[in-house]
């Protein structure tokens, strides 16, 4: 049985390099015959930024009403996430940021000790930035583990444009292999 996954463009640009990605990801997925992956488009979800108040903490779920419990109904039900994201002053852009943010009902309700199901996370960019992309990653991380999962990869197409995208795009997804340590290595420049 193939596994459920999700994928998450987390770019405000409908026709960027992370929309190639997220496009040809969805082909290559159908041409091996695996099921249409749930696939959500940040620049087409309304998800309000986090605000810190910790009503999650008593209701087990955040109090704001938008697409963002869409995203975590399909969270609970992926077996592995794939993450385009553009690279935006070495951290998230802030969409994606906000999304991340808004995992915090998991932090309460989250068993650390759990198994983690694995995540990929594809980085886009100009490149050029002497800081590299460590925040983007670390913040992916850091937001995905109490959501259950564990980074497992990060493929880096940093300086290639839509078209290195796309070509990253089957280590970024782990065809048939979705074992930790796939996919480029990240060395954050």
């Amino acid at each position: 049985m193939a596994a459920e996954r999700t994928i998450i463009c987390a770019s405000p640009r409908p026709h960027g390099a992370c929309a190639t990605a997220t496009r040809e990801a969805r082909r290559l997925l159908a041409v091996a015959g695996e099921p249409a992956p749930r696939t959500f488009f940040l620049h087409e979800l309304d998800v309000a930024p986090c605000i810190g108040c910790d009503r999650c903490k008593q209701l087990g779920r955040c109090f704001m009403r938008d697409d963002m419990g869409r995203v975590i109904a399909a969270l609970d039900e992926t077996d592995v996430l794939c993450i385009a994201s553009p690279v935006y002053f070495a951290g998230p852009p802030a969409g994606y940021k906000a999304l991340l943010d808004r995992l915090q009902p998991y932090f309460w309700t989250f068993e650390r000790g759990g198994a983690r199901r694995p995540a990929h996370l594809l980085v886009s960019g100009a490149g050029g930035d002497p800081h590299g992309f460590d925040p983007l990653v670390v913040c992916t991380r850091s937001a995905l583990a109490v959501a259950g999962f564990r980074l497992a990869s990060v493929a880096s197409c940093i300086g290639t444009g839509a078209a290195g995208a796309r070509a990253a795009v089957p280590r970024w997804i782990g065809l048939g292999n979705d074992r930790e340590g796939e996919g480029s290595p990240h060395d954050g420049r």
